[in-house]
Formats: C-alpha cells, structure tokens, sequence
C-alpha cells in the first residue's frame, strides 16, 4: 500500500487563519506567523501517481478556483527561514472522516482508498529560541480545537 499526503490550501488570504493569529497575539503568544490548510492522508492500494492526479482533480477537496495544493509535507515546509522554527499540529474530528471516505468510494469511484484521514494542518512559526512545541501545543488546546470531539498531533 501507497500513501499520499495531500495539503489543500486557500489561494487568497485566510481569514480563519489571520483572525486566530491576532487573537493569539492579544493574548500574549509570541507567535511569528499562523497558517491553515485541510490536511488528507490516503492509504490506496494501486499506483499512487495516477491517484494523485485524479484525486487533485476531485472538486469536493480542491476547488480549482479558490484551491492550491500540494502533495508532500517538505513542499509545505520549503522556504523555512533559519531564524523561525516551525510546528506543524493536526487537529481531527474523532470521527475522522468516515462520511468522506464513503463519499470517495461509492460516489466518485475511488475503489482504490483503503484509508483516509483528515484535519486541520496548523502551521505555527515562532522564533527560533522560543519553547515551540510547548506554546504550540498551549495554543491548540485554548483556541484551536474543541477536546470534546477533536484531538490533535503533532507532526513536525
């Protein structure tokens, strides 16, 4: 089995993202820069390329107007500036897209997915000397998820 990681970003300005970000910085949080994409992890079992093209093409993940997207964390991570370190947190619904998956298979013919998760990709950058895994983790538990059906991971 294959796995594709597929990171599905806003091509304008997030204001989900810009507003979490000035909140946190009225709070105290000594926060550099905040983004937020959907996150989709997929399990198939045929060849990965050919699911990547015709998963990128399926209009109820990327919308080709509104969508960028990108295949490989490392793409979402190039450009990192020596100074700025950055966390990477997963925040998922419990049910961790079941309905979508389902959705993917019997609607849209996507056989071929034997797996898929799904969330929100936070990608904090703070300053370099700052204690970031331990202020990320702060800040997704006070703003950017609910304990009481979402749990988070953190992924770099």
């Amino acid at each position: 089995m294959a796995i594709a990681e597929m990171i599905v970003s806003l091509k304008a300005p997030d204001n989900a993202a810009i507003t979490a970000f000035n909140t946190l910085k009225r709070t105290g949080y000594k926060l550099k820069k905040l983004e937020r994409s959907d996150y989709y992890k997929f399990d198939v079992k045929d060849n990965v390329e050919n699911f990547k093209k015709q998963i990128s093409n399926t209009d109820i993940l990327v919308n080709s107007n509104k969508n960028k997207f990108s295949f490989a964390m490392e793409e979402n991570n190039k450009n990192q500036k020596n100074n700025i370190k950055k966390i990477d947190i997963l925040v998922q619904d419990l049910d961790n897209g079941n309905n979508l998956l389902s959705t993917l298979k019997e609607r849209l013919g996507f056989i071929n997915i034997k797996k898929l998760e799904k969330g929100i990709l936070w990608t904090m950058h703070f300053d370099k000397k700052s204690n970031a895994k331990k202020i990320a983790v702060n800040i997704t538990k006070n703003l950017l998820m609910n304990g009481n059906y979402q749990r988070y991971k953190i992924i770099r």
